[in-house]
């Protein structure tokens, strides 16, 4: 299953065009205005997996937390993403590995979505595209695309032809044939073009994260399914990015753990430049920090040392504490 996800943001290239032509620009934020926005508390919820198939929502404000029992995690992994508000996770029904979803309150039961091997968030909103049966299974037959209350919108009879699907863009999934990833439409059973990427871990839209051909998996780049653009991270110094990385909700930037001399701590790559630099109070020593985007609030989360949590929010000049632990927590994702 793929592990790693992340977002969809372009520049709106007419807008200076438009403004040219007798449009009224956007007044500019003020400086108390941009002080205001990069000082509020950190919001939103994290919700978090941990021993007995329990997952536990914790509202970042209040400190409230909920814990919700589910079935058997599936041997394909302890993955989650966060899709329109609810979790969609993969447990176990009767030995097959089965696809739910669930409010991030956690205040309902889940939603059985269907029986799949995997699955990935589609690149329409509020929607997940399920593959083959079951996990145990090598070949994947039968493709279908839902909504995450259950509504079919797609629904495929098709074997995919490939060994695993990484992502899905507007053009259709993201499969790896051997050594070669292609974008295939499940719709009309048609190979759209291949990538030039040698493999990607999530994406937002027709954003994909992943690496490059022929860099041996050794940088972090982000490409577009739509223009065929792709942009390679610049680390500064001598660090490495590893591919556990996330989108933020408007595209535009990319949290990425990073390493030098054995010690981490979290990078923000501008997915339009590649540009890239180390987010201050983000170093988590030996620890791999986890980081997880809220789509409610637009604040970066970072698991780090000892399951402590940080906060940032895109403006800020640097990442805060908060008193939060996340100790028990095989992956978590924010909401």
């Amino acid at each position: 299953m793929a592990r790693l996800r992340s977002l969809a943001a372009l520049v709106i290239a007419g807008l200076p065009a438009l403004l040219g032509c007798g449009g009224d620009a956007p007044p500019a934020a003020t400086p108390a205005a941009a002080e205001s926005r990069v000082s509020e508390r950190p919001a939103g919820t994290l919700v978090y997996l941990s021993g007995g198939n329990r997952l536990t929502a914790v509202d970042v404000a209040s400190g409230r937390r909920r814990v919700r029992r589910m079935s058997a995690v599936a041997a394909c992994g302890p993955e989650m993403h966060v899709l329109a508000g609810r979790i969609v996770f993969a447990g176990v029904v009767k030995g097959r590995t089965t696809v739910f979803s669930v409010p991030v309150s956690l205040d309902r039961r889940p939603t059985r979505l269907g029986p799949a091997h995997l699955f990935v968030p589609s690149a329409t909103e509020g929607r997940v595209w399920l593959a083959g049966v079951d996990c145990d299974r090598a070949e994947m037959t039968g493709v279908r695309e839902v909504t995450v209350d259950g509504r079919v919108t797609v629904d495929s009879r098709r074997r995919v032809p490939g060994t695993w699907v990484s992502a899905a863009v507007r053009a259709g999934l993201v499969i790896q044939r051997g050594r070669r990833l292609l974008v295939w439409d499940p719709r009309t059973g048609r190979t759209v073009r291949p990538l030039t990427l040698a493999g990607v871990t999530g994406g937002r839209g027709d954003l994909m994260v992943g690496c490059t051909e022929r860099s041996d998996c050794r940088d972090v780049a982000v490409a577009d399914a739509a223009s065929a653009r792709t942009v390679v991270a610049r680390p500064p110094g001598r660090r490495r990015l590893d591919l556990g990385a996330e989108l933020s909700p408007d595209g535009s930037l990319l949290a990425a753990p990073a390493f030098r001399d054995r010690r981490w701590s979290v990078a923000l790559v501008d997915t339009r430049t590649g540009a890239t630099r180390i987010l201050p109070g983000s170093h988590s020593g030996r620890r791999y920090p986890q980081v997880a985007w809220s789509a409610s609030s637009g604040w970066l989360f970072i698991r780090g040392w000892a399951g402590r949590v940080l906060a940032y929010r895109p403006g800020a000049s640097r990442a805060v504490k908060l008193p939060l632990r996340l100790r028990e927590a095989a992956t978590f994702v924010a909401g």
